[in-house]
């Protein structure tokens, strides 16, 4: 029986490393995508001694450089032109601006811009076959709305407020995604993992860091949700939807409106395409 394949960002710490502990257990060949060469040396041989049978495949990706993403992703497209789960899970939260190389604020970038960057460059891989996967990590800290006026927080930022909007901006081009004819065939899920005591929050303020040490579940407890969706059938699961302790979780008014997700993501692909 030919193996599955799935792709994988944040893995190498936190519930992504949980994650790709699973897909390995469950017999799925595995693309890495990651930035420090260490912890994806070390993930690989953990991957592999659950199944020595498996690929795992690492790439090395900064996803605050565009660049980087996209040679990443040439890279995988050459390597394995079938991915039939694809976890798009890192993300960052930082308490000051922080800017990439492109002047564009970090969070928007790693945690939006660059994750749908890694969608729409490997689209082409994910086959339209009723059983592949395209599964967002989103926050239940989404309310609020998308700030057009201000996507980068110019005029103040707010660690906060940057984390909560590229996770709302994540969930809504889930359910977006999910809409197109173009994507038939292809089920798109965001799932909320609940506060997890992670390095999440390493470059957050010393009480945030605190706060998910003191009140966040364990990874393995955080992941379950993730791993709920990815062994579920698709016909047992809703397409476009938010799922959070393992069914799916009504959300926000504002996060259902799929024209403010459309016009998001148009600026996400203009980003993309500078």
């Amino acid at each position: 029986m030919t193996k599955r394949t799935a792709l994988i960002t944040g893995a190498t710490s936190g519930i992504g490393f949980i994650i790709a502990k699973h897909l390995a257990r469950k017999g799925y060949n595995l693309l890495i995508m990651a930035r420090s060469p260490e912890k994806l040396k070390t993930l690989t041989e953990v991957l592999l001694d659950i199944d020595a049978t498996i690929s795992v495949d690492g790439f090395l990706c900064d996803f605050s450089s565009m660049e980087s993403t996209n040679a990443a992703c040439d890279a995988i497209a050459k390597k394995s032109p079938k991915i039939d789960v694809m976890l798009l899970n890192a993300g960052l939260w930082n308490s000051s601006e922080q800017k990439t190389e492109y002047g564009i604020e970090e969070t928007l970038q790693v945690n939006l811009i660059s994750q749908i960057q890694v969608f729409k460059a490997l689209e082409t891989c994910i086959p339209k076959n009723e059983t592949s996967k395209v599964i967002i990590t989103a926050s239940a800290l989404h309310q609020g709305e998308i700030y057009f006026n201000d996507l980068e927080f110019e005029n103040g930022f707010s660690g906060f407020k940057a984390y909560r909007q590229s996770k709302l901006g994540l969930m809504m081009i889930t359910r977006w995604l999910s809409n197109q004819t173009e994507f038939e065939g292809i089920s798109f899920y965001s799932v909320h993992p609940g506060m997890v005591s992670t390095d999440l929050g390493r470059d957050a303020s010393w009480f945030a860091r605190m706060i998910f040490k003191l009140f966040g579940k364990s990874p393995e407890k955080g992941a379950q949700t993730h791993i709920h969706v990815i062994d579920t059938e698709n016909s047992s699961l809703t397409n476009g939807e938010y799922y959070a302790n393992k069914k799916v979780t009504k959300t926000t008014p504002y996060s259902y409106r799929m024209d403010e997700a459309e016009k998001l993501w148009e600026v996400i692909r203009s980003y993309i395409e500078r």
